[in-house]
C-alpha cells in the first residue's frame, strides 16, 4: 500500500505538459512502431521531438524550450526497449 501511495505521490508531482509529451510520445513511438522497425522509429521520435524544441518553441517563439519536455517525449523509446 506504501509503494502505491508513493507512486501516486510521484505522479502529482509531475506537471501536466510533461505528462502530454509522454502521452504524445507513447502514441507517436506506437505509431511509428507500425510502420517502421524499432531503430528507424526511434530516430524518428527523437528527430520529432528535437524538432519541436529547437524549431517549434525556439525559432517560433511559440513555447518556451526544455530539456525535460524533450526528455518525456522521447522517455517511451526506453520503455520499449526494456520490454
Amino acid at each position: 500500500m506504501k509503494l502505491i501511495n508513493w507512486f501516486l505521490v510521484l505522479l502529482n508531482k509531475i506537471s501536466k505538459d510533461k505528462l502530454l509529451h509522454f502521452f504524445f510520445g507513447t502514441v507517436l513511438l506506437a505509431l511509428l512502431l507500425s510502420v517502421f522497425n524499432p531503430l528507424l522509429s526511434y530516430g524518428i521520435l527523437v528527430f520529432i521531438a528535437a524538432g519541436k524544441e529547437l524549431i517549434y518553441d525556439g525559432y517560433l517563439g511559440k513555447g518556451n524550450v526544455e530539456v525535460l519536455d524533450f526528455t518525456y517525449t522521447i522517455l517511451p523509446i526506453l520503455l520499449h526497449l526494456i520490454h
